[in-house]
């Protein structure tokens, strides 16, 4: 019966490491989601530079080799940088909401399940303490 009650104890405390160190994890994940939704355009890795019309044209130009036979002009560049800038904002906006549903998610299956087996600790670990507290040499 000991054997099996330690073996209780060891595997609640491994779920509650478990738990412990997702919880960390989906904590980090959920503060960059966080803060990556305050400003999508700034999220992420982006292959173009979105920060400002004019370094996405300057972008625009120096891709553009001179013997093409079509240059964009400024109207042109204008629809394809607002069309590129939605585009992340969508982008970013769907991730930093799923990386909030599911890291929000798992946080809160986290917290139970360290409760749950620290309760597990704490029950097991009383019925080893009992029959040392009722000796009558304390």
């Amino acid at each position: 019966m000991e054997k099996k009650r330690k073996v209780i104890q060891v595997y609640a405390i491994i779920v509650c490491i478990v738990a412990i160190i997702t919880f960390i994890i989906c904590m980090a994940v959920l503060v960059s989601a966080v803060i990556d939704r305050g400003d999508p355009v700034y999220s992420g890795y982006s292959k173009a530079d979105l920060s400002s019309f004019e370094n996405y044209k300057m972008e625009i130009m120096k891709s553009i080799d001179k013997d093409q036979a079509y240059i964009p002009d400024d109207q042109t560049i204008k629809k394809m940088y607002e069309a590129a800038k939605e585009e992340k904002i969508n982008k970013a906006l769907h991730r930093t909401k799923s990386d909030i549903i599911v890291s929000g998610l798992l946080i809160i299956f986290c917290i139970i399940l360290f409760f749950t087996h620290w309760w597990m600790i704490k029950k097991y670990g009383k019925d080893e303490e009992v029959p040392a507290a009722a000796s009558p040499e304390a």
